[in-house]
């Protein structure tokens, strides 16, 4: 804001956007009458929207700039970002004069005045206190006062206990005289104005060691965190005021300032008012919380928390604030999720209130959910997940009059522009063909009709998703009785065209190409950085400690971190240890973090506790570990010697009753089927002998066909092993083949890609313990190559289902303390047995060794190795005998995405608490598991998708911010054929869910036959059918032949019946149901009559020169300033809105301002 502003006061959210004449005149004098401590009692207690990046301090501030960016945006690495810094002398000269005889043992009151004591406004106010005139570059204008309730009282009782004094940001050319008419008895001392104030990062703050005061006897009263920055521990918050003439906040502080007046040090009943001030805004707010699972929202009405109907969740008004509490059950468990929503038109106010319930409202849950900072149009997938119909955005707010839920209300005119295709938002836009695109669905909802118009280029599920959201505001907002018309082909709709062209007008030209939605590739995301928040010496300092991959021993319990994921999205996490302030502080820092590194204010924040991340927040490290905590089957996190779980015998029906457990296991059975394996030999395949069955070449590669029975049926794995030395070509010809086989066996098989050494537990459960995995070679016949004299073979596990023995170079080195060896050589086969291993490992390695020599095994110790054992692999040399963790103790929460990189970047779009119903027909999902990759392939998904699914899965590994193994295994399942493994991470999986299931087809038919509609049941009074009167005709065609009315001729108005024009058919019915062509007359119910339109009736008009950007003194005698515009000749009115009076003033009142602001008539 600049500088010079007369007024220095927070914008009243009645007023937004509400400009008067002289507002306009003070405009272009560069001076402004909104605040820059637009913020109230919320924001001092919560801190949320301290500001790390603002303008540069003026000369008389202390403070530093901001530490140099690098290019991209961030704070450079060790930098240290300084928050706030209070000036740490005394200035030789203070502001106040000497202490007055009189004034003697009393403390120091300063007093705030606008938004304190005071609202100001350059717009007339019938019932204003005072009218002040200000001149302004040599015009004189007037201000019009209002006094908060009980002002009057409360300044005599403060001049009798305080030395009081008067200290505003606002020019003394208006507050001097406000101060004269305000303050009759004399009570302020002294008068302070912004002339005092230090300009301190784009605030006047008032800085109470200049006064000359012990500052333990010195009080402020404001309505401005921003006012008392230097100083909060001396402060007294009170609400913004504006208009509120029940408002009692002044007579409520009367008696804590008369036990205040008694302390000889005020900080301790300060902090105790702060105290009583969160208790006493909190309770009443979450009495009503429930932590059973669902969803609760509340809306910020008047700076307190309103529970909303839940026919009102998921529609949002733009100008209003949301809480957001979602409870889910996990095992015996809750866990919570808080978001609060911010509408793009909300007041910073209100913005506060809603920060500072959240923190509340998460200390009332005992510290554990999950925060996050929502804006609109902005959301995380997350926040839309909760809303399975879509999210609309609805002009206004509850402040503007309007009401979350208005059941049966049909005078509604609005289009709906809908996107998304997992998650849908409907957002209000301006009614006329230029909202439209040529991929994107739009609602037309006039209340009693709702017409889906489907771009040409928008996708089955979009309009699936869109026609779902229509029937919820049929149901939920209209009771059932509107009725739903659908265009997929304009040329196939005529009457519906006909409908949307006399809402719309004709529509001339092109329509847009469709915008393809802004959202963040892998890469972006991929693109972690840590940094490190702490205060020092009372400053705040950022720094940066680590970029990709991050480790979870980088995150200290005493302190706070934010994480930045590439500017996606911000991650505050706050340690275990970590003092209340900090803890309290999060938002404000992240929020703080976001204006430092330049990114959108629409940037997400997501705060979490130590012990309490959310999934997406674990997976951007590196082998999280939840400590102390009992992982998969039993597996629990213990050092030294590694426990052996006991397995237990499979059953194979328990696993296919139970698809979880079977998921869990990675296994679909016993591995008891048939197996059949090819290997790939001169690019074509060749069938192995079933006695090397077990044995894999890294020079070769092979498919493996697994056929197991359920339910009397084949199902198929189709395993692809691919051998580190293998050329591109076989791997080539691997994948071709493995395309064939799919198709011999009817596209039925799960094609599982396995990397050499990544081989899943049931890929290895098929040999039954006598896997070997040799490093180069080749088994084909013909093979040249002789085979090494000595070979040395690592053997992991301890049952039939996990143990391989991989060949690894013989030598001393490769040996490991832990774990069992075999080692062969011409004349001899040692099974060394380190001091690690067990007892069952032992066992296990006796098996595989039979498998890889023929030989008698001889068995050793470590630590009595012969000597010929150390010459066979070259001499002793050090090996690793170091005691490590359990193997496969991480277990990582599964994750669903869509895929898509059509637009030539790779974009993956999460799926939160996904279910079987987010797998679309026409997708290609990604479900991670952590230790596998499922790619699923719808039936109706386009064949670029399928070509391209693996090449996405593969990206994603490599782009993953904990820097995934690239060998993780793939694994395509087609829809209809999907393994137990794959369901088992699905609730409730139900296998003919896609048979029963509507398809689009479906819901078309049962909204009715909309083919030939000639009549519609629907209030068209506001609206008009023949624009052929009205309007010019269009130079342009309309797209779709459109039928003529059934009345008379296009110029003349429609005949009315019953106040209404009556439109119907026999497939959309009247919501009474009769039958309009036997009952011409009907009686319809009437919509609710359209406001009186103001027209100027027969009053003397203007001409627009003596109108337009005219201050209220120099209109012409007679003139409502407030009505301006009917005032203008219709000629003129029309060629400065481009719309009659009429059709004027059936426009929402919110445009209506609009447009008299953008033409200078407000």
């Amino acid at each position: 804001m600049d500088s010079t502003a007369i007024i220095t006061q927070v914008a009243n959210p009645k007023e937004e956007g509400i400009l008067s004449c002289a507002q306009e005149k003070v405009s272009q004098c560069n001076i402004s009458l909104k605040k820059q401590r637009n913020r109230s009692i919320f924001s001092s207690l919560f801190c949320c929207f301290r500001s790390y990046n603002v303008e540069p301090p003026t000369s008389n501030n202390n403070t530093s700039p901001l530490p140099p960016l690098e290019e991209n945006g961030g704070v450079q690495k060790g930098d240290q970002t300084r928050v706030i810094a209070i000036p740490a002398h005394p200035p030789t000269k203070y502001l106040l004069p000497e202490l007055k005889a009189s004034d003697y043992g009393k403390k120091c009151v300063v007093i705030d005045l606008d938004e304190t004591l005071v609202h100001s406004s350059f717009k007339p106010i019938n019932n204003a206190d005072f009218i002040v005139p200000v001149e302004i570059d040599g015009t004189i204008h007037q201000v019009y006062v209002l006094k908060r309730p009980h002002v009057d009282e409360f300044l005599q009782k403060m001049g009798d206990l305080f030395e009081c004094v008067l200290f505003t940001a606002s020019l003394a050319k208006y507050a001097d005289p406000v101060a004269d008419l305000l303050d009759r008895w004399g009570v302020f001392k002294a008068r302070l104005f912004r002339e005092s104030c230090v300009f301190h990062r784009g605030n006047y703050v008032k800085d109470l060691s200049r006064l000359g005061r012990e500052l333990s006897k010195v009080i402020i009263i404001d309505n401005s965190p921003a006012s008392y920055i230097f100083h909060p521990e001396n402060a007294v918050p009170v609400q913004s005021w504006f208009d509120d003439m029940t408002d009692t906040e002044l007579l409520d502080l009367i008696p804590f300032f008369e036990g205040l007046s008694n302390e000889e040090n005020v900080y301790n009943m300060l902090q105790r008012l702060c105290n009583s001030l969160n208790t006493r805004m909190s309770s009443p707010a979450f009495s009503n919380v429930s932590r059973n699972p669902g969803l609760q929202i509340w809306s910020i009405e008047k700076m307190k928390m309103e529970p909303l109907p839940e026919k009102a969740y998921g529609s949002f008004f733009e100008g209003d604030c949301y809480i957001i509490l979602y409870n889910k059950k996990v095992s015996n468990n809750i866990s919570s999720d808080v978001h609060y929503w911010i509408g793009k038109d909300s007041t910073q106010d209100e913005q506060g209130a809603a920060a500072l319930y959240t923190s509340q409202l998460d200390e009332a849950l005992g510290g554990n959910p999950i925060q996050h900072r929502e804006v609109q149009g902005f959301e995380s997938e997350k926040f839309k997940s909760y809303f399975k119909s879509g999210v609309i955005y609805k002009k206004g707010g509850v402040a503007s009059g309007f009401k979350h839920v208005e059941t049966n209300m049909y005078n509604i005119r609005r289009l709906l522009h809908v996107k998304g295709r997992k998650h849908v938002t409907a957002t209000e836009a301006e009614l006329s063909w230029n909202s439209f695109n040529r991929g994107d669905v739009f609602l037309l909802d006039m209340g009693k009709v709702i017409i889906q118009w489907n771009g040409p280029e928008s996708n089955k599920t979009e309009r699936i998703r869109a026609c779902s959201l229509a029937q919820s505001i049929r149901d939920d907002e209209r009771g059932g009785r509107a009725q739903i018309g659908i265009i997929d082909n304009e040329q196939d709709s005529p009457d519906l065209m006909q409908i949307m062209t006399a809402v719309l007008g004709a529509r001339s030209g092109e329509l847009r190409e469709a915008t393809p939605d802004e959202k963040a590739d892998e890469q972006q995301k991929a693109n972690v950085r840590l940094y490190h928040v702490f205060e020092k010496n009372g400053d705040l300092v950022v720094q940066e400690i680590a970029t990709k991959p991050l480790t979870q021993d980088l995150l200290q319990h005493q302190d706070c971190h934010i994480l930045d994921q590439g500017g996606v999205k911000i991650f505050v996490w706050r340690g275990k240890d970590s003092s209340p302030e900090e803890k309290k502080a999060a938002f404000s820092r992240a929020v703080g973090f976001i204006q430092a590194k330049g990114y959108p204010a629409t940037t997400n924040v997501e705060v979490m506790n130590d012990g309490a991340e959310s999934a997406i927040f674990k997976q951007l490290f590196q082998n999280w570990k939840d400590f102390e905590e009992t992982q998969g089957l039993g597996k629990t996190f213990s050092v030294g010697k590694i426990a052996k779980v006991e397995q237990k015998k499979f059953d194979i029906n328990e696993l296919y009753a139970r698809p979880e457990l079977a998921a869990e296991q990675r296994m679909v059975d016993d591995a008891s089927g048939k197996v059949e394996i090819w290997r790939v030999e001169n690019l074509e395949l060749k069938a192995v002998d079933p006695k090397t069955y077990g044995r894999f070449y890294g020079g070769d590669c092979y498919m493996v066909l697994y056929t197991y029975m359920k339910s009397g049926k084949p199902n198929y794995l189709l395993y692809m092993w691919l051998g580190r030395h293998a050329t591109q070509d076989e791997i080539t010809a691997c994948a071709y083949h493995s395309v064939e086989l799919d198709r011999k066996y009817n596209d039925q098989p799960v094609q599982i890609r396995v990397t050499m050494g990544k081989e899943p537990k049931h890929f290895q459960a098929i040999f039954k313990g006598k896997m070997i995995i040799y490093e180069g070679g080749t088994s084909r016949t013909g093979n040249t190559v002789p085979e090494p004299p000595i070979r040395l073979f690592h053997v992991r596990g301890t049952d039939d289902f996990n143990t391989k023995a991989t060949e690894v170079p013989a030598r001393a080195a490769s040996l490991n303390s832990n774990d069992v060896f075999v080692l062969k050589t011409d004349s001899v086969c040692h099974l060394w047995c380190g001091k690690g291993c067990s007892g069952d490992e032992r066992e296990m390695a006796k098996t595989v060794a039979g498998a890889i020599s023929k030989q008698d095994k001889q068995t050793v110790l470590e630590g009595q190795e012969p000597a010929e054992f150390w010459v066979a692999l070259g001499g002793k040399a050090p090996y690793s005998s170091d005691k490590r963790f359990q193997e496969s103790v991480v277990r990582y929460k599964p994750r669903l995405f869509e895929c898509s990189n059509q637009t030539g970047r790779f974009i993956m779009t999460e799926v939160v608490d996904f279910t079987q119903s987010d797998l679309d027909e026409d997708d290609v999902m990604l479900l991670d598991t952590w230790e596998e990759l499922f790619l699923w392939i719808g039936k109706s998904a386009n064949d670029y998708e399928k070509n391209e699914s693996l090449v996405s899965a593969k990206e994603y590994l490599k782009s993953h911010p904990a820097n995934r193994d690239s060998a993780t295994p793939i694994i395509t399942v087609k829809q209809g054929h999907e393994p137990p493994t794959f369901t088992g991470w699905f609730d409730a999986w139900d296998s003919h869910k896609w048979s029963s299931d509507l398809s689009y087809e479906d819901m078309k038919k049962n909204l009715g036959d909309v083919s030939a509609i000639s009549q519609i049941s629907v209030d068209l009074q506001n609206t008009n059918l023949n624009k052929g009167s009205a309007t010019k005709p269009s130079a342009t065609k309309p797209s779709a032949p459109a039928k003529a009315p059934s009345h008379s001729n296009a110029s003349t108005p429609p005949a009315q019946t019953n106040g209404s024009q009556q439109y119907s058919n026999g497939n959309l019915a009247q919501a009474n149901g009769n039958d309009s062509q036997s009952q011409p007359k009907q009686k319809a119910a009437p919509s609710p009559a359209p406001a009186p339109a103001p027209i100027n009736n027969g009053s003397q008009s203007f001409d627009k020169d003596l109108l337009l950007n005219k201050a209220t003194e120099d209109l012409p005698d007679g003139v409502d300033p407030s009505k301006k515009e009917m005032y203008l000749s219709d000629g003129d009115f029309a060629n400065i809105f481009g719309v009659t009076k009429v059709n004027f003033y059936q426009m929402p009142k919110w445009k209506q301002q609009n447009l008299k602001k953008q033409h200078g008539l407000f």
